[in-house]
């Protein structure tokens, strides 16, 4: 059995989940570039997105996909009649899908994942796992439709095995075996399909949180065969109960309640203690939450009778509840989740506060990711910024957990190579100058001394940088211009970048014999003579790539996301 997720690495207060390491440069009109090579990242951060959300006006364009690593299309079907997998509507998603994958030409490292099953959607799931012809043959049609629409993998929602569900949900006995073998015969085409075509597909699940649904699967097994579970730890009360309750609890509430108690808390402990491993784990939280009407006044509603109940989405929570003065704000001190009470009615919902917390809690327990359902409830991503801020294992809050370069941000600011720009704040598309690199590589190499004085005439001495340029020059890593400057200020650009690292790597005789061949590069003509070498020298080992539009772009600036990014695949390159 192939190991999908990578040995995790410490990080700050996060063990970061292996995943996908970004490339130096970004595409034309984005922030940065990825490649299919395998290294460690924050974590998976997942998206729903459901294909009626483009009707009520929440286009795939909207998704704040910079924030994501995966987005799950929701939902497709099961043919009752052929067990092949099937577009609910086939005109719309094809269409949402052209919007998905222009997301993914401007985030690389995004996944576009399509999502079988559902509460809708479930009927034949426990047919087509019943017998290895009906796998085989769902199986094949997974990857049929993958491969159609150029998509990266299936995302299995089946609600539920054995029990549960929608009324008229077939169910059986074997679901239990047969959900494993199901996985298994999917994972099987996936690698098949892998080896024809040389693109990575995935394979997830959403799960219910509940210990009954744990007890109608095989978790262990099905955690071998999945790159990851969604814990969908939500819905743990809802208008199904006969009192008003709250909807995701983060922890147990201790007062007495006249029903079942749960937490999310709860949830990943029972998931953990069934042999599920803490990386295989996305904490799925809800955009949403549950209205109930004609509740009693004690206790504020909570643990009330009610006449009716239904969800409403954090955008409608924000448009004509939070802003009401009819209603009023209170938080459960155990459960650490707010609800409203006001007007004869309880509603239970999630704020940026315990989004924050559930999402802290994912990295406290070192799970592999967290993960939102739905996208378009959250139009303005308040709640989905805020969960991935406090995910993320940088202390910067614009660095999201599932940014291209959060991995290498953490990384370089960990080995103190790179510093915010300020306490709080990265600045990853801010500019990289002459003097910053200087001082970059200088505590690369642990501040050595110095002797001498400043080689270059526009160097103040007292400057943050005068220590490491001086040093820089002697070495012969850095150069000045030819009237005597070394204009620390001005921005890098990419062949200046290239040639500093090369003589870096020359210096410290690791650069070897460059063997890079530029004259595939459309602009290769625009690198100056000063730097073709290097140039050449970090296309061959990897450090530099082209954008998306084919270019190397030597005169372009760098950013201090994409420098980041370097200096982590040039010290992987020297430590090889």
């Amino acid at each position: 059995m192939r190991k999908r997720n990578p040995l995790r690495r410490a990080a700050a207060w996060l063990a970061a989940v292996c995943l996908t390491l970004p490339l130096l440069t970004s595409p034309a009109g984005s922030t940065g570039a990825q490649s299919t090579a395998s290294s460690a990242a924050a974590g998976e951060v997942v998206g729903y997105y459901a294909g009626w959300s483009s009707y009520l006006g929440y286009a795939p364009g909207d998704v704040p996909a910079e924030q994501l690593t995966q987005i799950n299309y929701a939902f497709a079907a099961i043919d009752g009649d052929t067990g092949k997998l099937v577009l609910d509507n086939p005109t719309q998603d094809k269409k949402n899908f052209q919007g998905l994958l222009a997301l993914k030409k401007r985030n690389p490292q995004l996944r576009i994942v399509l999502s079988v099953g559902g509460w809708d959607y479930s009927t034949y799931f426990s047919d087509v796992a019943s017998t290895a012809k009906g796998r085989e043959t769902f199986a094949q049609s997974c990857v049929d439709l993958l491969t159609a629409h150029s998509l990266d993998g299936i995302d299995l929602d089946w609600e539920y095995p054995v029990s549960g569900g929608q009324p008229g949900v077939i169910h059986r006995p074997a679901d239990r075996e047969n959900f494993t073998l199901l996985l298994r015969a999917i994972r099987d085409a996936l690698d098949k399909q892998e080896r024809r075509d040389g693109k990575e597909y995935v394979l997830t699940i959403a799960g219910a949180a509940g210990t009954g649904y744990l007890a109608n699967i095989q978790p262990q097994a099905v955690a071998e065969i999945v790159d990851h579970v969604f814990l969908m730890a939500y819905d743990l009360h809802g208008p199904w109960d006969r009192y008003a309750d709250l909807n995701a609890p983060l922890y147990t509430p201790t007062e007495s309640s006249p029903q079942y108690r749960s937490s999310v808390d709860a949830a990943v402990d029972a998931w953990l203690k069934a042999g599920v491993p803490a990386e295989k784990l996305v904490l799925g939280m809800p955009l949403y939450g549950y209205i109930y009407q004609g509740v009693r006044s004690t206790n504020s509603g909570l643990y009330s009778t009610f006449t009716s109940a239904k969800s409403v989405t954090y955008n409608q929570l924000k448009k004509s509840y939070l802003s009401s003065s009819s209603y009023r704000k209170l938080r459960h001190a155990t459960a650490q989740v707010p609800y409203l009470y006001g007007n004869g009615a309880f509603i239970s919902y999630d704020d940026v506060t315990s989004i924050a917390a559930k999402a802290g809690l994912a990295a406290e327990r070192e799970l592999g990711g967290i993960g939102f359902w739905e996208l378009s409830q959250d139009a303005e991503a308040e709640l989905i910024s805020s969960a991935c801020t406090a995910f993320s294992a940088t202390p910067f809050r614009d660095v999201p957990a599932g940014a291209w370069y959060a991995e290498a941000v953490l990384r370089v600011y960990e080995e103190g190579w790179m510093n915010g720009t300020t306490a709080a704040t990265f600045t990853p598309a801010g500019t990289v100058t002459r003097g910053m690199l200087s001082a970059i590589l200088y505590r690369m190499e642990g501040t050595p001394a110095a002797s001498g004085s400043v080689p270059f005439r526009d160097v103040d001495k007292n400057s943050y940088y005068a220590k490491a340029i001086t040093w820089a020059a002697q070495k012969g890593i850095l150069e000045g211009y030819e009237d005597g400057t070394f204009r620390p200020d001005a921005p890098l650009t990419r062949q200046q970048l290239a040639a500093i690292l090369f003589r870096y790597a020359s210096w410290l005789g690791k650069a070897g014999d460059a063997q890079g061949d530029l004259s595939a590069w459309p602009d290769a003509v625009a690198v100056e003579s000063y730097a073709r070498e290097a140039m050449a020298w970090a296309v061959d080992v990897g450090v530099l790539q082209g954008r998306a539009d084919g270019t190397l772009d030597p005169g372009g600036t760098a950013t201090r996301a994409q420098t980041a990014v370097l200096l982590t695949r040039l010290w992987d390159y020297l430590e090889a």
